[in-house]
């Protein structure tokens, strides 16, 4: 059986809005790991997730590191790859080309200025999971409420599996409950 990778999951009735997974997302993918030192050393602050609102309710979106990713299979230079557990991003490779942000069903991936081995280009930004960093995704820290969790698709899966079982067992004592009044 294939290990199935992690993905980041958004509870939008805990999301304030605030922001702050996006900071802690750009500042984790700078040399200087802070905000103040990468604004100090000139390095741009490129977040890979994004806070949006709909309808009133204001959640952050980032890369859902899709099995079967439509990035991946429109790449023509193959910097977007799939790895055993997550969709990964080469800017070396990249050219720009916004194919993979066109395709992208969650609005996921954005084209900005990259600078890629000491040259500065156009490249693609997307979640990569902070997989280099010990403490895990940034923005899964950073976040005030715990509106974000890192979580295993067999994780999700039990969950609702035993909720429903719950809801099951409560609908057949509800049954016998009517059934056995006179």
């Amino acid at each position: 059986m294939p290990v199935e990778g992690p993905f980041i999951l958004i509870n939008p009735e805990r999301c304030l809005g605030c922001h702050t997974c996006e900071l802690a997302c750009a500042s984790a993918h700078t040399e200087a790991g802070t905000v103040i030192g990468a604004v100090l050393a000139g390095e741009r602050l490129q977040p890979r997730n994004r806070v949006i609102q709909v309808d009133g309710v204001k959640l952050s979106t980032q890369c859902r590191q899709c099995e079967d990713a439509p990035c991946v299979r429109v790449c023509p230079t193959g910097a977007l790859y799939r790895t055993a557990t997550y969709t990964a991003l080469d800017q070396r490779l990249c050219i720009g080309c916004r194919l993979c942000m066109m395709v992208c069903p969650f609005g996921a991936i954005k084209v900005a200025t990259a600078t890629v081995d000491g040259r500065t280009k156009k490249a693609a930004f997307k979640c990569d999971l902070c997989v280099d960093r010990p403490g895990g995704p940034a923005c899964v820290e950073a976040c005030p409420t715990q509106a974000l969790t890192l979580r295993y698709p067999y994780e999700v899966i039990r969950e609702a599996n035993q909720a429903t079982a719950r809801q099951f067992l409560e609908a057949l004592e509800s049954q016998q409950c009517l059934g056995s009044t006179p």
